[in-house]
């Protein structure tokens, strides 16, 4: 059922008759709002996750279960990567991938 715009023109002028506080009550509604001021100099920070792989370990792909050999961590021929990114040499080719998906193979490096 619906009303129209005069019968509800109506309806709150008896509201404000009745009680001329009701619209100004502001404590009936349904959600409120805090605004958060926040200085332009405070720094957000951000959760970067750091992999602990070094060059020449040997890992294994969780995409295709290839293993590999880590040949760079920053550059290689001139490019450099974004951070936990890594140069790995699976079979003839060299890809980038990402940190999250390489596992260790051996935990320990023989010297």
């Amino acid at each position: 059922m619906s009303y129209s715009k005069s019968s509800l023109a109506e309806a709150k002028k008896k509201l404000r008759e009745e009680d001329p506080s009701f619209f100004n009550n502001r404590s009936s509604s349904k959600s409120s709002r805090k605004k958060i001021i926040r200085s332009s100099n405070q720094e957000t920070k951000k959760k970067i996750v750091k992999w602990n792989y070094k060059v020449n370990d040997i890992v294994t792909s969780t995409i295709n279960g290839k293993i590999g050999l880590i040949v760079s961590d920053d550059m290689y021929f001139g490019r450099s990567i974004e951070k936990n990114y890594f140069y790995v040499l699976f079979g003839c080719v060299v890809n980038k991938v990402d940190g999250r998906n390489l596992r260790s193979l051996w935990a320990c490096k023989i010297d």
